[in-house]
């Protein structure tokens, strides 16, 4: 009885010895799979964040009827693709820029913008954005165009409506103010004389509807060189002035060709004053004289002399 007994104690013993064991693999496994379901969650939200970490930074100003588009990544950017209420695409090549600046024309109305920026690595984020402007409200500033014509600058004020006025002013005198002709309400045009030295020259272009666009640039002033020919018995005497530098001088005389720089060197003569002396053949003589200034400016004369 007491053999029986101990044998069916040893089997009680074992049967629990298993089962707790069984129940000890249970919660084992099931750490594991927490830890492994926990890491792969983890590295999704990491890979997520870093993602969003790494999407370029888009910033858009309205200014007037254009979108000023600022895009900066740690990426170089290879291109930037945007539609207006899905229509036609246009692409603006990236060029391997980190940081981009460009300014997309707004149309009239209420229009969705949607914007596709592509870094080199092929990763495409998009943006997209409504914007509405009033057709019937002029945001656009005039546009100044200045060019150098001989002594004088020429002054050119564009409107894609109507000009109202156009002021101009040297360093701190007083302006001028040139109106709108009736017959040129999107344009005006100017050409006023460079004063000598170096000076500022100040422009305001104004629209009919307030928009204001202002211009400044310095001019350096000079002056042409002065020639002077003179015949002298069978000689002709060349006399070449000017204020600052005389670059260079040419001469063809009955088809013959000299100069004073016949290399190109582009070196100065570095005189004020210059007089050259040539013999004339019997007959008639064609001479032309072409005189350069440091300052790019030039004069030529053309004279026929009978010996």
């Amino acid at each position: 009885m007491n053999q029986i007994l101990y044998v069916d104690k040893s089997k009680s013993r074992d049967s629990i010895d298993i089962h707790e064991i069984a129940k000890f693999s249970v919660v084992i496994i099931a750490i594991f799979a927490i830890i492994i379901i926990g890491k792969g969650i983890f590295g999704l939200i990491n890979n997520s964040i870093l993602s969003k970490a790494n999407e370029p930074v888009l910033s858009i100003a309205e200014n007037g009827d254009e979108l000023e588009l600022k895009i900066v990544h740690d990426k170089a950017i290879d291109k930037i693709v945007y539609t207006w209420n899905n229509e036609n695409e246009t692409t603006l090549q990236g060029k391997g820029r980190t940081e981009i600046i460009e300014t997309i024309d707004l149309p009239d109305g209420n229009n969705i913008l949607n914007l596709k920026i592509t870094d080199i690595d092929k990763y495409t984020t998009t943006y997209t954005k409504q914007y509405y402007k009033d057709a019937s409200v002029d945001t656009t500033k005039p546009e100044i165009e200045l060019a150098v014509e001989g002594s004088k600058v020429k002054i050119v004020a564009k409107d894609n409506k109507e000009l109202s006025y156009l002021s101009y002013h040297w360093n701190d005198e007083d302006e001028t103010v040139v109106e709108a002709r009736e017959d040129s309400k999107k344009q005006i045009e100017e050409r006023i004389s460079v004063l000598r030295g170096e000076n500022t020259l100040t422009i305001v272009a104004v629209d009919t509807a307030g928009n204001e666009q202002t211009k400044t640039q310095v001019f350096k002033g000079a002056r042409k060189p002065t020639i002077n020919v003179i015949k002298e018995n069978d000689e002709v005497v060349i006399k070449i002035t000017d204020d600052e530098n005389i670059q260079k001088i040419e001469m063809n005389l009955n088809g013959e060709f000299f100069s004073t720089d016949s290399a190109n060197t582009g070196a100065s003569l570095d005189m004020q004053e210059a007089e050259i002396r040539q013999k004339l053949t019997s007959g008639e003589n064609v001479i032309t004289v072409t005189a350069y200034n440091v300052n790019g400016l030039s004069e030529q004369v053309t004279k026929t002399i009978t010996i």
